[in-house]
């Protein structure tokens, strides 16, 4: 056993892929690495079976860990551990961050430095990946990759296998030997073994924006019993795949059909999904690929670094597919990758329909081929029931560079879910806590999700102040609520500010609004203690309000430009600057 433990924390699956690529990359140095998220890991597994540790991790919301990282992380601050508790240990991490952020790589600047508080030794330096790089992610992670083997190569003393041959399959699936079919299709909610996934009933799917907006914007409510939830929580959903698009993939893979409805086993490593497998005895290939197999996604270097394999290359065509899938593995030519699919956001079926005619994947490399499922992430619009939750979904709809539409996984399986289909879901915590001071809230778009939230509950309550900065395209068009928010302004009860960037007013965007009532905004931020609460795309919005905010402290308070910035470093140390972006 070599000893190498690869731990990810991943909230919508980018440091989980990296964790799956890395894993791969380190079975072809005759290495056999553990994997798994960092709160499923064992671990006293870290003091009896770790040598080198590897910690790949994404940072979330304000600057915390994801979610699947927080139990381990929680022990690591135990105040009781020894400080040579992991001294036999080397480690190194990679960290997948935003410099739009203000608390960029907090959450593997945290993990790396309580591990080196416990005596851990360093494996090489920590890399943090900023995705507003103009080289993208993918450059740090090649360098940084490129530094980790070099050092394992080292101490292992090992050599290198050659990438043709296969190696065995990590997680095999296995069909069972019976001439029984099982029928799962009838199944529209499908038994799970993850105890906290709910079941609720979606009694309304509306669209809220005009027939003639360009994105059809849904405004869902889910009912369930014994909810229990707060402003700024979050649901997950668990989308699947449209039965065409299975059978599409089982018809170009002739191989499959025959066994298609046969039970299943899938053994060795099994990867961790969130909301669990389907029940054992629903497992059939047709299953698996309906509910956990993703076949929307855009491939990356991990699906393409196990498919090339599975090539004929004994004729000309097929040599010269095989030689492309295996560019498209590699970090060196993530260009050529980035034009095959990114550009176009080809799908993983759409690839196997490019290639199909010399592909032959083996239904036991299934689980180690294909990504799987993540569940999406919505922020919670209705006051908290305990019998009911709304969420305000944008549909992802669009034509790409090939003129060819696409629709995201949740989104098509969202529009064509009719009302009183039952549906999986989780509600998940965040750690959002709003004090009795007053609030600024800055919303554009679908943004507004956990303004409504929030502002529901506080103006039943009377307080505290209210100011909402919501900004859209149209009046009439993608105003979402504009009855709620009129009528609670009416009644004193909301200070609102629109505005609608394509309706010729000389006032855009939210951040325009914001220095059109700087006066207001300074005197609630250096005089009130208010909290500001920002929440949409995290394109420019984040960083425009941002430097408005500093030009509004620096006039109102008189302040120079430096103490502005460190005033709203202040804030969000105190929890006073809330931002939440996608």
């Amino acid at each position: 056993m070599s000893g190498v433990t690869i731990l990810y924390g991943s909230e919508t699956g980018n440091a989980q892929e990296y964790a799956r690529y890395l894993s791969k990359r380190l079975r072809y140095l005759n290495l056999s690495p553990i994997l798994s998220p960092l709160d499923d890991f064992p671990l006293k597994n870290l003091v009896t079976e770790t040598r080198f540790l590897i910690i790949i991790c994404s940072t979330t919301g304000q600057g915390e860990l994801p979610r699947n990282a927080r139990k381990f992380f929680k022990f690591l601050l135990r105040k009781k551990l020894p400080r040579d508790l992991l001294n036999h240990l080397e480690i190194t991490s990679f960290g997948l961050g935003d410099s739009s952020y203000p608390k960029f790589n907090y959450a593997i600047r945290k993990l790396h430095a309580r591990l080196m508080q416990l005596g851990c030794q360093e494996l090489c330096l920590r890399c943090e990946a900023d995705e507003q790089a103009p080289e993208g992610v993918d450059k740090f992670y090649s360098e940084w990759e490129f530094a980790l083997t070099s050092t394992l190569q080292t101490k292992c003393n090992v050599v290198e296998l050659d990438t043709e041959f296969v190696l065995p399959p990590e997680t095999p699936v296995k069909v069972v030997d019976t001439e029984q079919d099982i029928d799962t299709l009838g199944n529209k909610t499908i038994a799970t073994s993850r105890p906290e996934l709910r079941i609720g009933t979606l009694v309304q799917n509306k669209r809220v924006t005009a027939p003639d907006h360009f994105q059809d914007v849904r405004h869902i409510i889910i009912t369930a019993e014994d909810l229990n939830y707060v402003p700024g929580d979050t649901l997950a959903l668990y989308p699947s795949n449209d039965d065409d698009s299975v059978e599409q993939l089982i018809q170009l893979q002739p191989h499959w059909i025959p066994f298609v409805d046969k039970p299943l086993e899938i053994s060795g490593r099994l990867p961790h999904i969130e909301g669990g497998f389907i029940d054992k005895k629903c497992l059939t290939l047709r299953s698996l690929l309906k509910y956990h197999i993703d076949l929307s996604a855009v491939p990356r270097h991990s699906f393409f670094f196990s498919l090339w394999h599975f090539v004929d290359s004994s004729s000309e065509d097929g040599a010269r597919e095989k030689e492309k899938l295996r560019e498209f593995s590699k970090f060196e030519d993530s260009e050529d990758l980035y034009n095959y699919a990114n550009r176009p956001r080809r799908s993983i079926l759409e690839t196997i329909q490019e290639f199909h005619e010399n592909l032959e994947i083996p239904i036991a490399y299934i689980m180690d081929i294909f990504p799987l499922i993540h569940p999406r992430l919505f922020s919670i619009a209705s006051r908290p029931s305990s019998s009911s939750v709304e969420i305000v979904v944008g549909l992802v709809e669009y034509k790409t560079i090939i003129r060819r539409i696409r629709r995201g996984l949740c989104s098509k399986w969202l529009k064509e879910m009719a009302p009183n289909t039952n549906l999986a879901f989780t509600i998940h915590e965040s750690n959002i806590f709003f004090s009795n001071k007053p609030i600024i809230m800055v919303a554009p778009g679908t943004g507004i999700a956990p303004m409504k939230s929030l502002i529901e509950e506080k103006a039943m309550a009377g307080s505290p102040p209210l100011y909402l900065f919501y900004g859209c395209r149209n009046h009439g068009k993608d105003y979402l609520f504009s009855d709620l928010w009129e009528g609670l302004q009416q009644q004193n009860k909301l200070h609102f500010y629109p505005c609608f960037s394509r309706d010729g007013s000389n006032i855009k965007y939210v951040q325009h609004n914001l220095y059109q009532q700087k006066k207001l905004v300074g005197d609630l931020l250096l005089k009130e203690g208010a909290t500001i609460f920002i929440c949409g795309s995290s394109g420019s919005m984040p960083t425009q309000v941002r430097i408005t905010l500093t030009e509004i402290l620096q006039e109102i308070g008189q302040i120079s430009n430096d103490e502005a910035a460190k005033y709203l470093l202040e804030m969000e140390s105190n929890g006073r600057y809330i931002q939440e972006t996608w």
